[in-house]
């Protein structure tokens, strides 16, 4: 399974063309259901999985989720400042 520092794990391609990713390359990359991962494929053919970062509008969408929407009204501030006639 590990030759130094290169582990190698193998998993086989079902009839609709998945795979399961196994639990050691789950556990190094730290993620679970429903989290994305990136695959990056070099010219050589060598394929690089790494863990997708979320930008912030996912963080966004899944906090609203989560915590529901903080929306609020615009505020009234009153009379405009810039409307005051200086000498």
């Amino acid at each position: 399974m590990s030759a130094g520092n290169v582990t190698k794990v193998s998993s086989k391609i079902t009839s609709k063309n998945q795979i399961t990713i196994p639990k050691i390359v789950r556990e190094l990359l730290k993620v679970h259901s429903a989290d994305s991962i990136e695959w990056q494929i070099e010219p050589n053919g060598r394929v690089m999985i790494t863990r997708s970062q979320p930008d912030l509008w996912q963080i966004i969408e899944e906090q609203e989720n989560k915590f529901g929407n903080l929306s609020t009204t615009e505020i009234d501030w009153g009379k405009d400042v810039e409307s005051a006639d200086f000498d």
